[in-house]
């Protein structure tokens, strides 16, 4: 049962990892553009003296779940390939956006740290579509977990 289980982790952790890397850039955008607005709104009055730390609520816990995933989904592409330069190109960009991400919970949250998340994360949808690519053309690719 389990390495059934682990069999369709390796065969679709590319899929797994390009839509939760998707998901995950459409979610901060999106967020990202409520936090601007709300705050544009809320900085129209004087005496505003709150701060925009995250806190681990609903968005918190979706954060987590995101990262929780994606680490996942790089395990087990990073099993599938043969490929060194992919495989060390999924695991840096998945650190480098997961410690971007889990920072901004420790109230440091510059600019430069959101385009560097964005930009990890563009790069973890192209790896794992790199991946899946070669997954399919790879002679050496195990037949068990490669898409077919």
């Amino acid at each position: 049962m389990i390495e059934k289980v682990q069999i369709k982790l390796e065969k679709y952790a590319d899929q797994i990892g390009f839509t939760g890397s998707f998901f995950c850039l459409v979610h901060c955008i999106l967020t990202s553009g409520l936090i601007f607005i709300s705050s544009t709104v809320s900085h129209i009055h004087d005496g505003h003296d709150h701060d925009h730390g995250h806190v681990f609520d609903f968005w918190g816990v979706l954060d987590i779940s995101m990262i929780l995933v994606g680490g996942v989904a790089v395990y087990f592409a990073s099993k599938k390939t043969h490929s060194k330069p992919i495989k060390w190109g999924l695991w840096l960009s998945y650190l480098v956006y997961a410690t971007s991400m889990l920072i901004k919970y420790v109230g440091f949250e510059p600019v430069w740290l959101a385009v560097l998340s964005y930009t990890a994360s563009f790069a973890l949808i192209a790896l794992h579509l790199a991946n899946l690519k070669f997954s399919h053309s790879s002679k050496e690719c195990d037949s068990k977990v490669c898409v077919s």
